[in-house]
């Protein structure tokens, strides 16, 4: 009788730094099959983008460990197994407040070698070579529905900072049926006194501690003609709409065209009178963007989320951010 053997790990280490003109295809691969990319056109994107990255590097004849060259860090690790990539984890560098964090992303474990603590491992790697690189702090970003994932980071110090949730629509999808006209309610565009509430509102429902990774800059939401024409010339296109209780602002909706799968709404409104005013300015607004490119609102997880889903809006994805300091 043939018995089915699971796979057994190397006595020597496994892990070693990526190589990018040579890896990326693999990696891809794994991140394709672990993650559920058919299920997000960005992720289809993103893995597209790096096999074209690996043929061109190969096509350009470049040096392998092209990010190390002269500076000592990595793009990430790798897990490999009789020359076969089992495990990846992607390290990110990004700016916060100014200084440079890292993110780490796409830890992914091929399935026949799940439980014999890749990850774990990859992980504790990646924290070792940021402290060695005096690396001040790192985030990473897990989804709410993976227990294990969220257990296995916080037994590394990894600490929770927000639960944020991607809701996603498209417009012609909104359930109009479910918006209650009020008296008193109304929707114009927004004015320049509209916004000190709009700044305080996005304060609060985007923390600073999480908006640098945000794909937004709120400081071109601000009023007036000099950053009107500076968000012309970068190519930020945004619309504004005031939702308004007998005249006076109450909130604001921002739309802004983005360069990926969704444009994106950004919600400026006070949690108590939130479930009022946004299903009426969303109504609005589903009249007065394009109907052929779908919507997307970053917003804490369970806030609003009943009313989103009344209005047709679903869940994309819940995302718990973590933060530790190597």
């Amino acid at each position: 009788m043939i018995t089915a053997l699971s796979p057994t790990l190397h006595t020597s280490d496994p892990i070693r730094k990526i190589d990018l003109a040579h890896d990326l295809n693999p990696v891809a691969d794994l991140i394709e099959l672990c993650f559920p990319i058919h299920l997000d056109p960005d992720g289809k994107t993103y893995v597209t983008e790096m096999r074209k990255a690996a043929r061109d590097m190969r096509m350009m004849g470049w040096l392998s460990n092209v990010s190390d060259l002269e500076t000592g860090r990595t793009s990430g690790f790798v897990w490999e197994e009789d020359g076969r990539i089992v495990g990846n984890l992607s390290l990110v560098p990004l700016r916060k407040d100014g200084r440079r964090v890292y993110l780490i992303a796409n830890v992914a474990v091929h399935p026949d070698f799940r439980r014999q603590g890749i990850a774990r491992k990859l992980t504790q790697r990646a924290l070792m070579h940021l402290a060695q690189q005096r690396e001040s702090e790192v985030w990473l970003q897990v989804r709410d529905d993976n227990p294990p994932a969220i257990t296995l980071y916080r037994s590394l110090g990894f600490i929770d900072q927000a639960a944020r949730t991607t809701w996603r629509i498209r417009p012609a999808d909104f359930q109009s049926g479910s918006v209650t006209a009020q008296a008193g309610l109304s929707v114009r565009r927004r004015l320049r006194g509209d916004w000190e509430i709009q700044r305080d509102e996005l304060e609060a429902a985007y923390p600073r501690a999480i908006r640098w990774n945000l794909p937004v800059n709120f400081r071109r939401f601000e009023p007036g003609v000099l950053q009107a024409i500076s968000n012309v010339m970068e190519g930020a296109l945004l619309k504004h709409w005031a939702v308004c209780i007998d005249g006076k602002c109450q909130g604001v909706i921002t739309w802004q065209k983005s360069d990926s799968y969704a444009n994106n709404l950004w919600l400026a409104f006070p949690d108590g009178r939130v479930e009022t005013l946004l299903p009426f300015g969303l109504g609005h607004v589903m009249r007065h963007v394009p109907k052929n490119h779908p919507l997307s609102i970053d917003y804490p997880k369970s806030r609003f989320e009943e009313a989103l889903r009344d209005l047709g809006f679903f869940e994309f994805r819940t995302l718990i951010w973590m933060r530790r300091k190597p």
